[in-house]
């Protein structure tokens, strides 16, 4: 049994360190959020999160980090489409109050990491049926993918089609749509290619099974 000044350190320990205590929590929930997703790798953490809707349409990898207030969505009309509509892989990092939604397909390749604030949507709402009610409507859909490696700033968001390659940097307040290819650094409404990310092998294997480098 610890003595006292052992559990005050341990106390503190997690006071200090709030990581630890998203990584407990998570360890707890683990169990449940394997029979709810259609899979829940090892390690993974959902912490807090705002919403989770068609979790049996979800895929989520080893060692991937949600972290609290995100909206998590794979849309009703998916439902029925083959799983799992929404994939996140291995070591992804979401941070606070982001937004996915899917109504088709969503990917993030491992080792993807999202800024706060950021949204990744499949689908656009219409008028189609000239309803003056945008939810009264269908909407379209085209899938989305973000590449192994790639780091979405703060506030990015996402749109219908999307297809961000590998190791790219999407700069702060982007609006995406279309393709960016692989290594490119990108910004703007709409985004536009700035720059070349150097240094770095997307075909590498990880550095650690883990999210955190270190």
């Amino acid at each position: 049994m610890p003595d006292g000044l052992g559990v005050r350190r341990a106390l503190r320990d997690y006071t200090d360190h709030p990581a630890r205590r998203v990584a407990l929590r998570g360890r707890a929930l683990e169990p449940y959020r394997r029979r709810r997703f259609w899979a829940f790798g090892p390690a993974a953490i959902v912490h807090k999160p705002a919403w989770i809707y068609g979790a049996h349409q979800m895929a989520i990898g080893a060692n991937s980090l949600v972290l609290h207030g995100t909206w998590l969505s794979v849309e009703q009309p998916a439902w029925e489409l083959p799983t799992p509509v929404l994939r996140i892989g291995d070591r992804v990092g979401i941070r606070p109050y982001c937004m996915i939604s899917a109504s088709e397909s969503i990917v993030l390749e491992d080792d993807v990491i999202v800024g706060a604030f950021s949204s990744v949507i499949d689908s656009d709402h219409t008028f189609s049926l000239g309803r003056p009610n945008v939810m009264h409507n269908p909407v379209e859909t085209a899938p989305v993918r973000v590449g192994r490696g790639t780091w979405l700033a703060e506030r990015v968001a996402v749109l219908r089609g999307a297809d961000i390659g590998r190791c790219c940097i999407i700069g702060a307040n982007s609006v995406v749509r279309g393709e960016i290819p692989d290594y490119s650094i990108a910004v703007g409404a709409p985004a536009r290619v700035v720059g070349k990310v150097t240094g770095v092998d997307a075909g590498a294997p990880p550095f650690t099974a883990s999210l955190w480098g270190g």
